[in-house]
């Protein structure tokens, strides 16, 4: 009887350490490297941030003549950070370049 005792406590405490185990690096996530987004539109950005298993945020949407309208132009964290799954990546959309007009009425 008290044999029967002893090895069910001990498979509960077994059982118990594996399942903490198991939730701990579930919880966790894993590694994955943050890929580069710049110069993608938005939805191909978002993409490809979902596919590395990472969320996108738009910051902010600034006036850039290198990269056209509705495309990334920055990114944090770059391109190449390790971080964990379902890490938020912030980026900024470029509006293009900025008019003459605009550029006058400052």
């Amino acid at each position: 009887m008290l044999g029967r005792l002893l090895l069910a406590g001990l498979l509960l405490g077994v059982f118990c350490l594996g399942a903490g185990g198991v939730i701990y690096f579930a919880l966790r996530g894993r590694a994955v490297s943050v890929p580069n987004v710049i110069g993608m539109t938005e939805a191909k950005a978002a993409e490809e941030l979902d596919d590395a298993g990472l969320r996108m945020a738009v910051r902010s949407r600034i006036h850039d003549g290198k990269i056209p309208a509705n495309s990334v132009c920055d990114q944090y964290p770059i391109a190449g950070t390790t971080v964990k799954t379902g890490q938020l990546v912030r980026v900024s959309l470029s509006l293009g370049a900025e008019s003459q007009n605009q550029s006058a009425a400052r």
